[in-house]
């Protein structure tokens, strides 16, 4: 027996990303007009995170029928996405999914109190999809300490004597650390600038406003 989530449940999961795919590399438009005047397109799909059913991709057996069936359990997609979830569930584990739902959130909200229609939602939701882990410590740093905007990155066995007021991240804590902060930097959300032969860098406020918001 399915657990399939009721009508209701599946118009607010595709209301709270204002009808977009979740997936944050696709990000599509899910819903348009039809030619028929009275009638619209829809190519979005309500998935379960876990699955509605037994031998179900990720299906999760201690969930309860009505946690299966929550919105908590769903995620927007587009048919495509849907399709791509379910067939590598290993690489599209259930982390993975909620963290794309919180993106997908986060960014719909964000361009609803948005005056501006070129606030570029889409680009943080998929920087983070890529970096969670670096997103999410820069996020708890900035959240107890706010006025901070400069960090070095270094390794565990090095001694650096700090200034005392600059963030840290370690090399061990985040592969290819370094390609992570390029490609910040070429997004022009961190800007460079090591002296004294330690990779030093400022968070634009940009980024900083963006973490902080979350």
């Amino acid at each position: 027996m399915r657990d399939d989530f009721s009508l209701t449940t599946k118009e607010l999961l595709a209301k709270r990303v204002a009808y977009r795919c979740s997936n944050p590399e696709c990000r599509h438009v899910t819903s348009g007009p039809q030619t028929d005047p009275d009638k619209a397109v829809n190519i979005g799909v309500a998935a379960h995170i876990t699955a509605a059913s037994a031998g179900g991709p990720r299906f999760d057996p201690t969930m309860t029928s009505d946690a299966r069936q929550g919105i908590e359990n769903g995620i927007w997609l587009c048919q495509s996405c849907a399709k791509l979830v379910d067939n590598d569930p290993v690489r599209y584990a259930v982390d993975v999914l909620h963290l794309w739902k919180k993106l997908a959130e986060t960014t719909a909200i964000r361009e609803l109190e948005s005056s501006s229609s070129e606030y570029p939602g889409d680009k943080f939701a998929k920087l983070e999809s890529t970096m969670p882990d670096m997103f999410n410590e820069m996020r708890n740093d900035l959240t107890a300490y706010p006025l901070s905007r400069e960090f070095v990155i270094l390794k565990k066995s090095w001694t650096y004597w700090a200034k005392g007021n600059e963030l840290v991240y370690y090399f061990e804590d985040h592969p290819e650390l370094e390609n992570k902060l390029l490609i910040l930097e070429n997004h022009g959300l961190i800007r460079e600038i090591t002296y004294n032969n330690v990779s030093r860098y400022i968070i634009a406020e940009e980024l900083a406003s963006y973490l902080m918001r979350q």
